[in-house]
Protein backbone atom coordinates (compact mmCIF):
# COMPACT_ATOMS: atom_id res chain seq x y z
CA UNK A 1 0.00 0.00 0.00
CA UNK A 2 1.67 3.22 -1.20
CA UNK A 3 0.94 6.54 0.51
CA UNK A 4 2.25 9.93 -0.57
CA UNK A 5 3.98 12.13 1.98
CA UNK A 6 0.88 14.18 2.76
CA UNK A 7 -1.27 11.11 3.47
CA UNK A 8 1.50 9.68 5.65
CA UNK A 9 1.70 12.93 7.62
CA UNK A 10 -2.08 13.09 8.10
CA UNK A 11 -2.35 9.41 9.10
CA UNK A 12 0.49 9.87 11.60
CA UNK A 13 -1.16 13.02 13.01
CA UNK A 14 -4.56 11.32 13.38
CA UNK A 15 -3.06 8.31 15.16
CA UNK A 16 -0.93 10.37 17.53
CA UNK A 17 -3.87 12.66 18.37
CA UNK A 18 -6.12 9.66 19.04
CA UNK A 19 -3.46 7.96 21.18
CA UNK A 20 -3.21 11.10 23.27
CA UNK A 21 -6.88 12.03 23.63
CA UNK A 22 -8.97 8.90 22.93
CA UNK A 23 -11.38 11.08 20.91
CA UNK A 24 -12.25 10.85 17.18
CA UNK A 25 -10.06 13.30 15.28
CA UNK A 26 -11.52 15.99 13.01
CA UNK A 27 -9.95 17.77 10.06
CA UNK A 28 -9.66 21.08 11.93
CA UNK A 29 -7.60 19.45 14.67
CA UNK A 30 -5.16 18.10 12.10
CA UNK A 31 -5.05 21.34 10.10
CA UNK A 32 -4.02 23.27 13.22
CA UNK A 33 -0.78 21.33 13.38
CA UNK A 34 1.65 23.96 12.10
CA UNK A 35 4.04 21.55 10.45
CA UNK A 36 1.35 20.34 8.03
CA UNK A 37 0.41 23.81 6.70
CA UNK A 38 -2.69 22.64 4.81
CA UNK A 39 -6.33 23.70 4.95
CA UNK A 40 -9.11 21.82 6.80
CA UNK A 41 -10.81 21.14 3.44
CA UNK A 42 -7.69 19.46 2.08
CA UNK A 43 -7.27 17.47 5.28
CA UNK A 44 -10.92 16.40 5.09
CA UNK A 45 -10.46 15.09 1.52
CA UNK A 46 -7.25 13.25 2.45
CA UNK A 47 -8.91 11.70 5.50
CA UNK A 48 -11.78 10.51 3.30
CA UNK A 49 -9.21 8.85 1.01
CA UNK A 50 -7.51 7.20 3.99
CA UNK A 51 -10.89 5.91 5.11
CA UNK A 52 -11.54 4.40 1.68
CA UNK A 53 -8.13 2.71 1.93
CA UNK A 54 -9.20 1.12 5.21
CA UNK A 55 -6.67 3.05 7.33
CA UNK A 56 -9.21 5.24 9.15
CA UNK A 57 -12.73 4.63 10.40
CA UNK A 58 -15.62 6.98 11.17
CA UNK A 59 -17.46 5.69 14.27
CA UNK A 60 -20.39 8.11 13.75
CA UNK A 61 -21.56 10.12 10.74
CA UNK A 62 -20.88 13.49 12.38
CA UNK A 63 -17.75 12.44 14.26
CA UNK A 64 -14.12 12.61 13.24
CA UNK A 65 -12.02 9.59 12.33
CA UNK A 66 -10.20 7.00 14.38
CA UNK A 67 -7.43 4.63 13.22
CA UNK A 68 -8.32 1.12 12.07
CA UNK A 69 -6.19 -1.91 12.93
CA UNK A 70 -4.69 -1.62 9.44
CA UNK A 71 -3.96 2.06 10.05
CA UNK A 72 -2.10 1.21 13.25
CA UNK A 73 -0.21 -1.52 11.39
CA UNK A 74 0.97 0.94 8.70
CA UNK A 75 1.94 3.39 11.45
CA UNK A 76 3.93 0.78 13.39
CA UNK A 77 5.67 -0.64 10.33
CA UNK A 78 6.39 2.56 8.37
CA UNK A 79 5.73 5.80 10.25
CA UNK A 80 6.53 5.30 13.93
CA UNK A 81 9.57 7.14 15.26
CA UNK A 82 11.71 5.53 17.93
CA UNK A 83 11.00 6.71 21.45
CA UNK A 84 14.06 7.53 23.55
CA UNK A 85 13.58 6.63 27.20
CA UNK A 86 14.23 9.46 29.63
CA UNK A 87 16.89 9.21 32.31
CA UNK A 88 14.15 8.98 34.94
CA UNK A 89 12.42 6.11 33.11
CA UNK A 90 15.72 4.24 32.75
CA UNK A 91 16.56 4.74 36.43
CA UNK A 92 13.14 3.51 37.55
CA UNK A 93 13.44 0.35 35.46
CA UNK A 94 17.00 -0.29 36.59
CA UNK A 95 15.85 0.03 40.18
CA UNK A 96 13.64 -3.01 39.60
CA UNK A 97 16.75 -5.03 38.93
CA UNK A 98 18.12 -4.28 42.40
CA UNK A 99 15.55 -6.62 43.96
CA UNK A 100 17.35 -9.10 46.19
CA UNK A 101 15.51 -12.20 45.05
CA UNK A 102 17.52 -15.37 44.50
CA UNK A 103 14.97 -17.40 42.51
CA UNK A 104 14.48 -16.25 38.92
CA UNK A 105 10.76 -17.06 38.82
CA UNK A 106 10.12 -15.03 41.98
CA UNK A 107 12.07 -12.18 40.44
CA UNK A 108 10.03 -12.27 37.22
CA UNK A 109 6.79 -12.34 39.22
CA UNK A 110 7.82 -9.30 41.24
CA UNK A 111 9.03 -7.39 38.16
CA UNK A 112 5.72 -7.86 36.33
CA UNK A 113 3.82 -6.50 39.33
CA UNK A 114 6.04 -3.46 39.89
CA UNK A 115 6.63 -2.65 36.21
CA UNK A 116 2.90 -2.68 35.50
CA UNK A 117 2.53 0.13 38.01
CA UNK A 118 5.25 2.15 36.28
CA UNK A 119 3.74 2.04 32.78
CA UNK A 120 -0.01 1.54 33.51
CA UNK A 121 -0.37 -1.36 31.07
CA UNK A 122 -0.81 -5.04 31.86
CA UNK A 123 2.56 -6.84 31.92
CA UNK A 124 2.82 -10.55 31.09
CA UNK A 125 5.80 -12.88 31.23
CA UNK A 126 6.62 -16.57 30.88
CA UNK A 127 9.39 -18.74 32.23
CA UNK A 128 9.65 -22.45 31.38
CA UNK A 129 9.42 -25.08 34.08
CA UNK A 130 12.64 -26.90 34.88
CA UNK A 131 11.23 -30.22 33.70
CA UNK A 132 10.84 -30.19 29.94
CA UNK A 133 8.86 -32.65 27.88
CA UNK A 134 10.52 -34.70 25.16
CA UNK A 135 8.99 -35.98 21.94
CA UNK A 136 9.27 -39.76 22.07
CA UNK A 137 7.92 -40.95 18.75
CA UNK A 138 6.48 -39.90 15.38
CA UNK A 139 4.35 -42.03 13.13
CA UNK A 140 2.74 -41.25 9.79
CA UNK A 141 -0.01 -43.60 8.59
CA UNK A 142 -1.62 -43.32 5.14
CA UNK A 143 -5.43 -43.23 5.35
CA UNK A 144 -5.80 -43.27 1.58
CA UNK A 145 -3.77 -41.99 -1.36
CA UNK A 146 -4.31 -38.31 -0.46
CA UNK A 147 -4.74 -38.33 3.35
CA UNK A 148 -2.38 -39.23 6.17
CA UNK A 149 -2.68 -39.49 9.95
CA UNK A 150 0.22 -37.90 11.85
CA UNK A 151 0.72 -39.16 15.41
CA UNK A 152 3.07 -37.50 17.92
CA UNK A 153 3.83 -39.07 21.33
CA UNK A 154 5.75 -37.34 24.15
CA UNK A 155 7.51 -38.87 27.15
CA UNK A 156 4.68 -37.59 29.36
CA UNK A 157 2.44 -39.99 27.39
CA UNK A 158 0.58 -37.19 25.65
CA UNK A 159 -0.62 -38.42 22.24
CA UNK A 160 -1.71 -35.94 19.59
CA UNK A 161 -2.88 -36.76 16.12
CA UNK A 162 -4.13 -34.88 13.10
CA UNK A 163 -5.32 -35.71 9.61
CA UNK A 164 -3.45 -33.98 6.78
CA UNK A 165 -4.88 -33.80 3.27
CA UNK A 166 -2.30 -33.86 0.48
CA UNK A 167 -2.35 -32.46 -3.03
CA UNK A 168 -0.41 -35.40 -4.45
CA UNK A 169 -0.54 -39.13 -3.69
CA UNK A 170 1.59 -40.65 -0.93
CA UNK A 171 2.69 -44.26 -0.65
CA UNK A 172 3.36 -46.38 2.42
CA UNK A 173 7.07 -46.17 1.55
CA UNK A 174 6.88 -42.33 1.61
CA UNK A 175 5.16 -42.41 5.01
CA UNK A 176 7.82 -44.72 6.46
CA UNK A 177 10.65 -42.55 5.08
CA UNK A 178 9.23 -39.33 6.53
CA UNK A 179 8.54 -41.00 9.90
CA UNK A 180 12.09 -42.30 9.99
CA UNK A 181 13.66 -38.89 9.36
CA UNK A 182 11.44 -37.23 11.98
CA UNK A 183 12.31 -39.86 14.57
CA UNK A 184 16.04 -39.76 13.83
CA UNK A 185 16.14 -35.95 14.01
CA UNK A 186 13.67 -35.02 16.75
CA UNK A 187 12.74 -38.04 18.89
CA UNK A 188 14.42 -37.80 22.28
CA UNK A 189 15.21 -34.10 21.91
CA UNK A 190 13.85 -31.93 24.77
CA UNK A 191 11.07 -29.63 23.58
CA UNK A 192 13.03 -26.62 24.87
CA UNK A 193 15.76 -27.38 22.31
CA UNK A 194 13.41 -27.60 19.33
CA UNK A 195 12.50 -24.36 17.56
CA UNK A 196 11.10 -23.33 14.20
CA UNK A 197 14.58 -23.01 12.68
CA UNK A 198 15.71 -26.48 13.73
CA UNK A 199 12.46 -28.05 12.58
CA UNK A 200 12.61 -26.36 9.20
CA UNK A 201 16.14 -27.63 8.79
CA UNK A 202 14.51 -30.99 8.15
CA UNK A 203 13.14 -29.67 4.88
CA UNK A 204 16.51 -30.02 3.22
CA UNK A 205 16.60 -33.68 4.27
CA UNK A 206 13.03 -34.21 3.13
CA UNK A 207 13.22 -32.10 -0.03
CA UNK A 208 11.46 -34.80 -2.05
CA UNK A 209 8.39 -34.30 0.11
CA UNK A 210 8.54 -30.50 0.24
CA UNK A 211 4.87 -30.17 -0.78
CA UNK A 212 3.62 -32.16 2.22
CA UNK A 213 6.23 -31.49 4.91
CA UNK A 214 5.06 -27.97 5.89
CA UNK A 215 1.74 -29.01 7.50
CA UNK A 216 3.63 -31.76 9.35
CA UNK A 217 6.16 -29.26 10.70
CA UNK A 218 3.39 -26.84 11.69
CA UNK A 219 1.68 -29.58 13.71
CA UNK A 220 4.96 -30.62 15.36
CA UNK A 221 5.53 -27.02 16.46
CA UNK A 222 1.95 -26.83 17.77
CA UNK A 223 2.57 -29.98 19.83
CA UNK A 224 5.77 -28.50 21.22
CA UNK A 225 4.03 -25.25 22.16
CA UNK A 226 1.18 -27.10 23.86
CA UNK A 227 3.49 -29.39 25.82
CA UNK A 228 5.73 -26.56 26.99
CA UNK A 229 4.45 -26.00 30.54
CA UNK A 230 5.68 -22.46 30.98
CA UNK A 231 5.16 -20.59 34.21
CA UNK A 232 3.04 -17.54 33.45
CA UNK A 233 3.12 -14.29 35.40
CA UNK A 234 1.18 -11.08 34.94
CA UNK A 235 0.87 -7.81 36.75
CA UNK A 236 -1.55 -4.92 36.54
CA UNK A 237 -4.32 -6.96 34.97
CA UNK A 238 -6.86 -4.30 36.03
CA UNK A 239 -4.81 -1.44 34.55
CA UNK A 240 -6.80 -1.73 31.34
CA UNK A 241 -9.90 -0.60 33.21
CA UNK A 242 -8.34 2.87 33.47
CA UNK A 243 -8.78 3.39 29.73
CA UNK A 244 -12.08 4.74 28.35
CA UNK A 245 -12.27 1.85 25.89
CA UNK A 246 -13.27 -0.33 28.85
CA UNK A 247 -15.80 1.93 30.54
CA UNK A 248 -18.44 -0.60 29.43
CA UNK A 249 -18.66 -3.04 32.31
CA UNK A 250 -19.56 -6.04 30.11
CA UNK A 251 -16.58 -5.54 27.80
CA UNK A 252 -14.32 -5.04 30.79
CA UNK A 253 -15.55 -8.23 32.46
CA UNK A 254 -15.06 -10.28 29.28
CA UNK A 255 -11.49 -8.99 28.93
CA UNK A 256 -10.56 -9.65 32.55
CA UNK A 257 -12.01 -13.16 32.42
CA UNK A 258 -10.02 -13.85 29.25
CA UNK A 259 -6.74 -12.59 30.73
CA UNK A 260 -7.34 -14.46 33.98
CA UNK A 261 -7.07 -17.75 32.07
CA UNK A 262 -3.38 -18.65 31.82
CA UNK A 263 -3.90 -20.83 28.75
CA UNK A 264 -5.15 -17.72 26.93
CA UNK A 265 -2.01 -15.84 27.93
CA UNK A 266 0.06 -18.76 26.65
CA UNK A 267 -1.70 -18.57 23.27
CA UNK A 268 -1.04 -14.83 23.07
CA UNK A 269 2.65 -15.27 23.83
CA UNK A 270 2.97 -18.17 21.37
CA UNK A 271 2.50 -15.63 18.55
CA UNK A 272 5.95 -14.21 19.25
CA UNK A 273 7.85 -17.17 17.85
CA UNK A 274 11.44 -15.94 17.26
CA UNK A 275 11.06 -12.25 16.48
CA UNK A 276 12.94 -9.69 18.58
CA UNK A 277 9.79 -7.60 19.05
CA UNK A 278 6.34 -8.71 17.98
CA UNK A 279 3.40 -6.29 17.88
CA UNK A 280 -0.11 -7.73 17.57
CA UNK A 281 -2.78 -5.13 16.85
CA UNK A 282 -6.48 -5.66 17.58
CA UNK A 283 -7.89 -8.47 15.45
CA UNK A 284 -4.36 -9.82 14.79
CA UNK A 285 -4.61 -11.41 18.26
CA UNK A 286 -7.20 -13.94 16.95
CA UNK A 287 -9.33 -13.53 20.09
CA UNK A 288 -12.48 -11.44 20.10
CA UNK A 289 -11.77 -10.40 23.70
CA UNK A 290 -8.54 -8.71 22.51
CA UNK A 291 -10.03 -6.93 19.49
CA UNK A 292 -9.58 -3.57 21.25
CA UNK A 293 -6.11 -4.43 22.57
CA UNK A 294 -2.58 -4.52 21.26
CA UNK A 295 0.22 -6.73 22.56
CA UNK A 296 3.96 -6.01 22.44
CA UNK A 297 6.21 -9.05 23.07
CA UNK A 298 9.95 -9.61 23.34
CA UNK A 299 12.13 -12.58 24.43
CA UNK A 300 14.60 -12.55 27.26
CA UNK A 301 17.53 -14.92 27.66
CA UNK A 302 19.58 -16.83 30.16
CA UNK A 303 23.10 -17.90 29.17
CA UNK A 304 22.47 -16.71 25.62
CA UNK A 305 19.42 -18.96 25.18
CA UNK A 306 15.92 -17.54 24.78
CA UNK A 307 13.82 -19.06 27.54
CA UNK A 308 11.02 -16.62 28.23
CA UNK A 309 8.88 -13.80 26.92
CA UNK A 310 8.01 -10.45 28.47
CA UNK A 311 5.13 -8.40 27.06
CA UNK A 312 2.68 -5.52 27.44
CA UNK A 313 -1.06 -5.48 26.83
CA UNK A 314 -2.82 -2.15 26.29
CA UNK A 315 -5.52 -0.54 24.16
CA UNK A 316 -4.98 -0.40 20.39
CA UNK A 317 -4.30 3.33 20.78
CA UNK A 318 -1.28 2.59 23.01
CA UNK A 319 1.86 4.64 22.52
CA UNK A 320 3.57 2.01 20.36
CA UNK A 321 6.92 3.74 20.11
CA UNK A 322 7.19 4.14 23.89
CA UNK A 323 5.91 0.59 24.48
CA UNK A 324 8.53 -0.92 22.15
CA UNK A 325 11.36 1.06 23.76
CA UNK A 326 10.16 0.03 27.23
CA UNK A 327 9.87 -3.67 26.44
CA UNK A 328 13.22 -3.79 24.63
CA UNK A 329 14.95 -2.12 27.56
CA UNK A 330 13.26 -4.37 30.12
CA UNK A 331 14.16 -7.53 28.15
CA UNK A 332 17.76 -6.32 27.92
CA UNK A 333 17.88 -5.68 31.67
CA UNK A 334 16.50 -9.17 32.34
CA UNK A 335 19.21 -10.64 30.10
CA UNK A 336 21.93 -8.84 32.05
CA UNK A 337 20.34 -9.64 35.39
CA UNK A 338 20.11 -13.36 34.62
CA UNK A 339 23.77 -13.38 33.58
CA UNK A 340 24.68 -11.65 36.87
CA UNK A 341 22.64 -14.14 38.90
CA UNK A 342 24.39 -17.05 37.18
CA UNK A 343 27.81 -15.57 37.97
CA UNK A 344 26.78 -15.14 41.62
CA UNK A 345 25.87 -18.82 41.89
CA UNK A 346 29.20 -20.04 40.50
Amino acid sequence: MELDDRKKAILEAVIESYIENAEPVGSRTIAKRKQLNISPATVRNEMADLEEMGLLEQPHTSAGRIPSDLGYRVYVDKLMKRYELTADEINRMRSLMQLKISEMDSLIREITNIYSRLINYTVIATMPEQKQATIKHFQIMPIDSHNILLIVVTDSKMVKETKITLTRPITLYDAVQISSVLNESLAGVPCKDINISSIKGLQSELYEYDEIIQPILDFVYECISTEDNAKIFYGGITNLLNFPEYSNINRARELLEYLDNKSNIQRVIAHRQHEKVKILIGSENNAIELNDCSVVLSPYQIDGRAIGTIGLIGPTRMNYSKAVSNIEFLAGQLNRLSEYNMEEKK
